[in-house]
This record gives C-alpha cells, sequence and structure tokens, in this order.
C-alpha cells in the first residue's frame, strides 16, 4: 500500500533490470507539481473562528463499511476515530488515555478489570452511553453470525474463543454491567496490551436500538448513532463524507473543530496537486508520489511530516496449496527480490527494506533470518537454487498472477519492478493483475487470489498484533498458515504473564516464520503527511492515527 545505492548492492542484479528500473525512475520523476503556485502563509497563535473551523482531510480509499464490528481497513479507522470512542482512547502522541472510562482498576492477578464510565457521556442523539452499550457491542462482535473478522480481537476475554467457534452463545462472554456505569471484563490470562486494544474500532460501544432498527442500512446517515466527538451528516456515493461536531460528546468544550469533510483518494498525485490547489489542510499517508519526496522538503519544508510507523508490508499467499505450498519456492522468491534498489531507488528512501515481520518496537528484538546480510549474489545463487529444487525452470517457469490495490503510478512502477526482479532473476511470470480495494479485500478473503499485495497496521503496541495474522483459525490468516511449532509458541506468549518471557517467545515464533516464510516481507513504513502550517494539535505518532478532537485551525492569510 505504501515504498541502496546501485553502485553497491545492484551489481548482481542484471543488466536489463537495471535499464528497467532506470525506466521507473524517470518516469515516477515526471511530476505536475511545478504547475501551479506554491501557497504560503502567515499563522497567527490564535484559534480561527468558529465558522472557519473546518477541517479537510484525505484518506486512503473509501471505507468498505462503518459498522465498527466489521470495519477491517485503515481508512475506516480514520473516519470511526472521530465518531466513536472506545473505554480508552489515545492522545496526539497515541498514548493511552481515559475513554469512555474515567476511570479503572485490575485485580492482582491481572485478570479482572473494572470501569467506572462517565455520567456525562453521550450518544449523538443525546441518550447516554452505558455499561450494556458495550456488552451489546462485544457480544455482536464475537457473535459467528455477525461474521467479524477482527473478532478475535476480543480472546482475551473469558469465552470469547469459544463464543467465536459456536460453542457457546455470545451472553456467556466474560464482561458484566454490574449497573448503568460500571463494566467488568474478565480474562483468561493477563493481557498487558489490554488498556491500548480497547482503543480500537472492535471494542467500540454500539447503540443497539438503531442497529435493530435499520438492520445493514444503519451505517448510512441519518441512521448512524455515534458517541464520538463528531457524527456522520453525509456520506457521498463514492465520495467524500461529511461529519458535524457532537454537541452531546462528554468533551464537547474542548473540541474546537465544527466539521470535518474526509476527501477518499487513491492516486497520490492526486492527492498532491489537490493539496498545492488549497483543498486540503491534510494529506493523510501516503500523500505524493515517493518521486517528489526532495523536491517537497525543499518546496514546502515542515509541511512535510515523514515519521517512522508501525506497520508492515508483504506479498500473502495460500500456502495450503499449489504452487504455494511449498516452502522452497516462497523462499526463493523472498530471496531473490532486491529490497535495497526497492526502497531506495524505486521509493525514493521511503520505506525500510524488510526481511522479517516485526517493524521496531521497545523492548523486542526483531529476528532477521541469516541470509538477508548475504552478499546479493551468494542470495541470488541460493534462491535459484531452491527454485529448481521446487521444481522450476526456464521450460517450466511459475506462472501465477499478483494481485494489488488500484492506485497511482508509483503503486504500479513499484509492482513491475518486483515483478521485473522475479523475471529476471529466477525466471518466474508473475502477471499483474489491480483490482480497487474493496474488491481486493473481498477476493482475497474469499481466497480468489494465490498471490496478493498485503500490509499490516499494528493495532496496539504490541508484538501479538502482528503474531496473530498467522495464527491457526484467525480470520485475517489469509494464507492459511498453520505450523504446529509456531502455533504452540503463540499459544505460550498469550498464557505467559511475563511480558519478558512472552517476547522470547514471540522471537522464536518469528524464527519459524523466518525459516517457513509463509509471506514475502517486502518492507517497514513511514508515514508520509502533508500537513498545512495553520493546523495546530497534529503530531505525528507511531499508529498514524489524528483524531480530530484535538485539531483546530488557526487564524491564518495567504502571503
Amino acid at each position: 500500500m505504501k515504498r541502496i545505492p546501485l553502485s553497491r548492492v545492484g551489481r548482481q542484479v542484471t543488466v536489463v533490470m537495471l535499464v528497467i528500473v532506470t525506466t521507473i525512475l524517470t518516469a515516477c520523476s515526471a511530476s505536475q507539481h511545478g504547475s501551479g503556485p506554491i501557497h504560503h502563509y502567515q499563522v497567527s497563535n490564535q484559534p480561527a473562528a468558529p465558522a472557519q473551523q473546518i477541517f479537510r482531510r484525505t484518506i486512503q480509499s473509501s471505507p468498505r463499511t462503518l459498522d465498527p464490528s466489521l470495519s477491517t481497513g485503515v481508512p475506516a479507522t480514520n473516519v470511526l476515530g472521530d465518531l466513536f470512542e472506545g473505554l480508552t482512547s489515545i492522545d496526539p502522541s497515541a498514548k493511552v488515555v481515559p475513554g469512555v472510562a474515567k476511570s479503572w482498576t485490575i485485580s492482582p492477578d491481572g485478570k479482572t478489570y473494572v470501569f467506572h464510565l462517565r455520567h456525562d457521556a453521550r450518544w449523538s442523539n443525546g441518550a447516554p452511553v452505558t455499561a450494556k452499550d458495550f456488552v451489546y457491542a462485544w457480544r455482536r462482535e464475537v457473535d459467528p453470525k455477525t461474521a467479524a473478522q477482527y473478532a478475535e480481537a476480543l480472546n482475551p476475554i473469558v469465552n470469547a474463543a469459544a463464543i467465536i467457534s459456536a460453542k457457546l452463545s455470545p451472553d456467556k462472554l466474560g464482561v458484566t454491567a454490574l449497573d448503568p456505569y460500571t463494566l467488568q471484563v474478565n480474562l483468561v490470562a493477563p493481557t498487558p496490551y489490554f488498556l491500548s486494544v480497547l482503543s480500537n474500532t472492535y471494542y467500540f460501544p454500539l447503540y443497539a436500538p438503531t442497529i435493530r432498527k435499520w438492520a445493514v442500512s444503519w451505517t448510512q446517515p441519518p441512521h448512524l448513532i455515534s458517541n464520538g466527538a463528531f457524527y456522520l451528516k453525509t456520506w457521498m456515493i463514492n465520495g467524500h463524507l461529511t461529519l458535524l461536531k457532537n454537541p452531546y460528546y462528554w468533551g464537547a468544550k474542548k473540541v474546537r473543530l465544527q466539521k470535518v469533510i474526509v476527501y477518499p483518494i487513491s492516486d497520490q498525485s492526486s492527492t498532491l496537486a489537490r493539496y498545492l490547489a488549497d483543498d486540503l489542510d491534510f494529506a493523510n499517508s501516503p500523500a505524493f508520489p515517493p518521486s517528489d519526496v526532495d523536491w517537497l522538503r525543499h518546496s514546502l519544508g515542515s509541511q512535510l511530516q515523514i515519521a517512522p510507523y508501525y506497520g508492515n508490508a508483504f506479498f500473502g499467499m495460500l500456502v495450503h496449496q499449489p504452487p504455494f505450498n511449498n516452502r522452497d519456492l516462497r523462499l526463493a522468491l523472498s530471496m531473490s527480490l532486491n529490497r535495497q534498489v526497492l526502497s531506495n531507488k524505486v521509493g525514493q528512501g521511503l520505506t525500510v527494506p524488510a526481511y522479517s515481520l516485526m517493524p521496531p518496537l521497545p523492548g523486542y528484538t526483531q529476528q532477521v533470518p541469516a541470509w538477508a546480510s548475504w552478499p546479493f549474489a551468494k542470495r541470488l545463487a541460493e534462491a535459484r537454487r531452491l527454485y529448481r529444487q521446487a521444481g522450476y525452470s526456464a521450460k517450466h517457469p511459475l506462472r501465477v498472477r499478483l494481485l494489488y490495490p488500484t492506485g497511482g503510478p508509483a503503486q504500479r512502477h513499484f509492482m513491475e519492478a518486483v515483478t521485473t526482479m522475479w523475471k529476471q532473476n529466477l525466471g518466474a511470470d508473475v502477471i499483474l493483475w489491480n483490482e480497487q480495494w474493496k474488491v481486493m479485500l473481498q477476493d482475497i478473503q474469499y481466497k480468489n487470489a494465490k498471490l496478493y499485495w498485503s500490509a499490516w497496521i499494528g493495532d496496539y503496541p504490541d508484538p501479538f498484533t502482528f503474531m496473530q495474522q498467522f495464527q491457526k483459525g484467525y480470520a485475517m490468516n489469509y494464507g492459511d498458515f498453520d505450523y504446529p511449532a509456531y502455533q504452540s509458541l503463540l499459544a505460550r506468549a498469550q498464557a505467559d504473564p511475563d511480558n519478558r518471557t512472552r517476547y522470547q517467545l514471540f522471537e522464536q515464533a518469528e524464527r519459524v516464520l523466518n525459516a517457513q516464510e509463509p509471506f514475502i516481507p517486502m518492507y517497514f513504513y513511514t508515514s508520509d503527511n502533508l500537513v498545512k502550517p495553520y493546523v495546530a494539535g497534529w503530531k505525528a505518532n507511531i499508529l498514524d492515527r489524528h483524531l480530530a478532537q484535538y485539531i483546530y485551525i488557526r487564524k491564518h492569510e495567504e502571503h
């Protein structure tokens, strides 16, 4: 979804590959940014008048749904975070802060949480937010009838796993409304990241009356009733969304913005053009073609915000069926890619090459396979040996389609560089196939793609948010990876209360993934945003989540 020197590591790449990459880079450099003026502003420290408190921002694509129980993508998360609020929330630095729950207590064994809800928390229709709204929402999430792909995220709660597998009814979930403003949650085992995970969409409360009345259309305005700092006013088909300030929100007095207009724009060149034309206040990552980064640094200065991001990009595979049920083939495809060229040349240095699953995380030691440090010639020789051992050759090449989401030229150029490397380095014939984001997700979910582009953004600062993608039975384990040693390590890590021991078990699990290669890691993200100088309250953070309740527009004028 998102992006060393050729003179040092590119010598082993064939001349044909070098020519093609050069062509790609030339094409990427054909930017149109010089066609219009750069807007400069004189900015005051004072907030603008209420009528000017309108925030125009982008998301990468139109949300597949605004149902918190069914949402899985980053674009929807960026909208839902403004519409709803969980027991906990995040501040501009993405640190956990109280949300609907003003306080909580944790039992000495770490398995029982009691949350005390704010008495002034309200839905957008003025009704009080109560403990029963959380009970209803969480039971709905784990109910097999809902078919929520994130249902396993509630597995720390007593009986959640059994309910998801239809062994128990949803009313057996370990969550109880002790009174209207007190919620008790019983966990299977101590879960160090539990307070962090509560700020995510699948733990949001839901207003049952509107869901029961309007069924699947409850997420359309004016039916959608939410409890966040904003409510949904309009949602144009394949167009923008308009959010208005929720006057019933418990913290409404501190919310300065009156309106948020959200534009889904998948093409990075279009996003940049609209930002430069002063149509946007905030262009959410990826906000521009990688080829424009140097020009933007020079022209926009601090408006360009590049920061670490807790996410990775990779190619997923159906490892339970041919041709990717062959570990040697999977490893050959991974080893034959020159990630340094792809990140630094094709991606203009806006990503960090990845050879394993986990992005940097304090306290966790990334487990990188030994071959990642080999000279590329040695790595390529081993990749070719594995390719032949898997049964492929010039006379019998691998032929498969690679599914990726429709985007701008930069996206296509990156994919072309990848498939060219596979062709030149192994002889593999990989054909590109792109679809709109919503359609692509559906095809991956229904196993209609054997090789596909994917990415994962961590929901909370713990290795499990990445490791769970390969857990047996997890709805978003799209490749159906099921390796006993890995599953055992994951189960042990989930049950251990000691974080140091958990991390060691996760590190062992990552080494198993490196050996089995059920996915092809490509790079770790950076967040690449564009923010107007008059936007206050915005701060880069590792989750790249920016709640509008903290943002406001300062007085400004062009000069």
